[in-house]
């Protein structure tokens, strides 16, 4: 008999000893992709109709299993929270980590007037936090020829999200070093990021290239290699398997 590819028998040997450390006590049935709700396909009346018009993230060197339920510990957020919402009230603002050994960033995807999605990376984001392209002397790096993947992994928020986005964010890096190699995964990077949501069909990975952005909901580690063969391909493909679960679109292909 076949193992089913969501259950933790079968990922267990993906995930890494701080993954497993996390999630420990925190039964799969209730938190994991063996609830009841995941992972079918989303309500038709709510697909797509998450608001993608632009979006900052801050990287923090803070991990997401120390952030507090609204990432008002992480360092910068309340600063840049006040300048966005008053700057730029129509962008969405989420807070990102990758790894400790990382200074603090801030990565800005927004549509040009062909549609195309261009990504910004601004180093030394630091006190007094302010907008970086507003500041003289910012290092700003174009990074649009890359994928960036983000994964609601939010603990505190929802621990759903702490047990589902840790898992999936092990099998993405997994499954990008086995597909593309290490030359390849060197341009798609994975992020552990805030909630991005208020109810159980809300968008848990997301993921931005010159493609567009895309928001998908209930995703399950199955969808893991059909996403990874689509960005390998580099034709900004959305797998037919998720088309019923995008919460919002980015660039030429939103609506």
């Amino acid at each position: 008999m076949s193992t089913d590819p969501n259950s933790f028998e079968a990922i267990r040997p993906k995930l890494t000893a701080q993954t497993l450390q996390d999630i420990e006590g925190l039964d799969p049935q209730k938190y994991g992709f063996g609830r009841e709700e995941c992972c079918g396909p989303i309500p038709a009346k709510i697909i797509g109709s998450m608001s993608l018009r632009e979006h900052i993230f801050l990287n923090t060197r803070m991990p997401a299993r120390e952030w507090d339920k609204r990432t008002e510990n992480v360092p910068g957020f309340k600063e840049l929270s006040h300048h966005i919402k008053h700057k730029l009230p129509d962008a969405s603002f989420t807070v990102s980590h990758r790894d400790q050994d990382t200074e603090d960033s801030i990565l800005h995807c927004k549509v040009d007037d062909k549609k195309a999605v261009i990504i910004t990376q601004y180093s030394g984001v630091s006190v007094p936090y302010e907008l970086p392209w507003e500041v003289k002397g910012t290092l700003a790096v174009d990074r649009s020829g890359e994928y960036f993947i983000f994964v609601c992994s939010h603990f505190t928020r929802d621990a759903r999200c702490g047990y589902c986005g840790s898992v999936l964010i092990d099998l993405f890096r997994h499954a990008l070093l086995e597909k593309m190699g290490a030359g390849g995964a060197e341009r798609v990077t994975v992020y552990s990021c805030s909630h991005m949501g208020g109810h159980i069909y809300a968008g848990n990975v997301i993921i931005y290239s010159r493609h567009g952005g895309i928001c998908y909901g209930l995703f399950k580690p199955e969808d893991v290699l059909p996403v990874v063969d689509a960005i390998a391909e580099d034709k900004g493909a959305i797998p037919e398997s998720l088309k019923n679960r995008i919460r919002g679109q980015m660039g030429s292909d939103a609506s």
